[in-house]
This record gives structure tokens, sequence and C-alpha cells, in this order.
């Protein structure tokens, strides 16, 4: 490879960073992790190294225990945030922001991430640290798990589907959603990691641009199993990312679509 950086990966552990940090060693980088898991806090932790690149994925993402605790997400989701941010401005390391498309929608979670972002600006404007920030819409792909809230569609789907329960849907089902492949995912941070060669602030909708309801998805794993239908949350009736800038700035495009990747695990 032309240039192997030394690498930070926030969250390395968790459902996406897991494939960043893979993808990122498999390209020959030089690369560190730090996940609650292990017990590292970002809160809390140390920073040291100096590092060309930091990815920060770790968050408290789950919406509903972000609205239970919204505190203790607070010091996750704003003052982890912070704490990471500081450190690369102090060693000028590029910084990677996982955000989310929430932050179009009133949430603790997205606030916090929307937080997140405006520090990020903050520091591009004040220090010229190299930023970009990355709005996830709902991701999906292997290892997902279920997030023991229900929040996650597929993963909770499909094991429900295995266990011969039946499919349970918040609401009428019919909110829609935009689903993005976590592969996808990874590729528009390695984009990104590229894109702040130039010096230049972004922030990009990671999505496929297209949408599918929540019954649509049922009917994608079995048009005929059962299902039960819960109250309603406090959630976006519909999620659709415009992508035009993403492919245009980072060069990215969706390659897997989730009707296809779903009949790949039946």
């Amino acid at each position: 490879m032309k240039n192997k950086l030394k690498i930070l990966c926030s969250g390395h552990k968790g459902f996406i960073g897991s494939h960043l940090y893979e993808r990122l060693i498999a390209d020959g980088h030089d690369v560190e992790g730090i996940d609650l898991k292990d017990g590292n806090d970002i809160r809390k932790y140390n920073f040291t190294e100096k590092y060309d690149v930091i990815f920060h994925l770790a968050a408290q993402s789950s919406i509903p225990k972000c609205e239970e605790y919204p505190v203790r997400a607070h010091t996750h989701n704003v003052l982890g945030t912070l704490q990471i941010l500081e450190h690369a401005r102090k060693t000028n390391a590029k910084f990677i922001f996982s955000s989310s498309s929430s932050v179009e929608y009133p949430s603790i979670y997205g606030t916090q991430k929307y937080f997140g972002e405006v520090y990020g600006t903050l520091f591009f404007e004040l220090y010229r640290l190299k930023f970009v920030a990355l709005r996830y819409f709902n991701v999906f792909g292997e290892r997902q798990e279920i997030s023991g809230d229900g929040s996650l569609v597929l993963p909770t789907f499909f094991e429900q589907y295995k266990e011969k329960k039946p499919f349970t849907i918040v609401g009428s089902g019919e909110q829609r959603r935009d689903f993005v492949y976590v592969k996808d995912v990874v590729e528009a941070n390695i984009k990104a990691m590229n894109f702040l060669d130039k010096e230049i602030i972004g922030m990009f909708n990671i999505g496929s641009g297209k949408n599918y309801s929540i019954n649509e998805i049922a009917d994608m794993i079995d048009k005929n199993h059962p299902r039960t239908y819960l109250m309603p949350r406090n959630e976006p009736y519909e999620t659709l990312a415009n992508i035009f800038y993403t492919r245009t700035y980072l060069n990215w495009n969706p390659t897997v679509d989730v009707k296809d990747w779903i009949q790949a695990q039946l």
C-alpha cells in the first residue's frame, strides 16, 4: 500500500466498528481499537498516542435507552466525543465522526449526535481540525445483534422468524426507513478519510437513497408470517437519504439493497 497510517477506531467491537476495524487492518494500516466492552471508556481514557486518523464510532446508540437515561447518554455521546475531539486537536489527527440521520428529528439521541457535529465544526473553524461527519441511516448486515429494546428491525425479525414467533411491529408498520449495508458504510468511512486530504469540512448522508416500509421488510422475509402490532413510538414516519453530495464529493455509492440481502439470508 502507498501510505501506512496509524489509526484509532473507537467502538471497534460494535456492529459497524468491527467491520471498519477489520477493513482498516486488511488495508495494511496500524490500527488501535478502544471499546467499552474491553473496559476502556473514552470519557475517562488517557489518550497519549499520536494518530494520523481517528474514526469515532463509540456511542450509546439505543434511542429508547437515551430517552430513559438522557444524562448518562449525554456523557457518552457528547462529552465522550468532545474528549476524543480534543485529543485529535492536540495531535493534528483527521477525525471521521459517525453521526446519524436522527440529527434531523427531535430526539435525545439525535440531539446528542447533532452536538457532536457542532463541536466538530467548531474545532474545524477554531483549530482547523480536519473533520467530517457521516450521517448513517438504518444500517444492516452481518453480525448485527438484537438491541434488547426492539429498535433494530432486521435482527429482531430474523430471530422471531427462526423461533417461529410473530414479528413485533411498532405502530402500523407503514413507517418507511432507508436501509444501508454495513460494508457500504465502511467504504464511506474509507472515502471520508481520503476526502479529508482536501482540508475542508464535510457532512454526508450515508443511506441507499430508497426506502421500504416495515411491513414490506416483514414481507421480504415471509408474507405469511404472523405479526403483532405494538403501540407507536416517538419516531419519524419516514427516513430517506439524499445522497447526491455523498456521491459527488466522496465518490461513494451503495452497492447492496436490503431486499437482495434478506433473500440471501433465507
